[in-house]
């Protein structure tokens, strides 16, 4: 009887750390979006510019590995950099993982929430993936 008491105190312990070990992270896709004023140019100018701007996105892996993903015309190129999150300010560190100075991202300071990532230098703002998909179902409501 108390092996049997043992081995049921023991299994529950273990499945209660396996549980409370377990850390969920939603990976998050965050998508640049060059920021062009509908007022000042044409239609034509703004499909100009859209398709010569960088294609790139910053994803967050887990709670300190990000990913930045960049496109040159039909080139892309991918590194992985660890990052901290402190009090809403998303810090990109030095070098990626393996060592090397990424000059687009390295030392960089982001606006971090939910919906928006925004480079406090260069104002460059990128948009969650889904919060893009959220306007897109409104604009079609619309």
């Amino acid at each position: 009887m108390k092996q049997n008491l043992f081995l049921f105190v023991s299994l529950m312990l273990i499945a209660f750390v396996i549980v409370s070990c377990k850390i969920s992270f939603d990976t998050q896709v965050y998508r640049f979006i060059p920021s062009i004023d509908s007022d000042i140019y044409s239609e034509n100018e703004i499909r100009k510019k859209i398709v010569e701007s960088d294609v790139k996105s910053i994803i967050l892996r887990n709670d300190s590995i990000l990913e930045y993903w960049k496109r040159y015309g039909g080139i892309g190129s991918s590194m992985i950099i660890k990052y901290a999150l402190i009090d809403n300010e998303l810090i990109v560190y030095p070098t990626d993982v393996e060592g090397y100075n990424v000059p687009d991202i390295s030392d960089m300071h982001f606006l971090y929430s939910r919906d928006s990532l925004i480079n406090i230098k260069t104002d460059e703002k990128f948009y969650n993936q889904k919060y893009l998909d959220k306007k897109k179902i409104v604009k079609h409501r619309l």
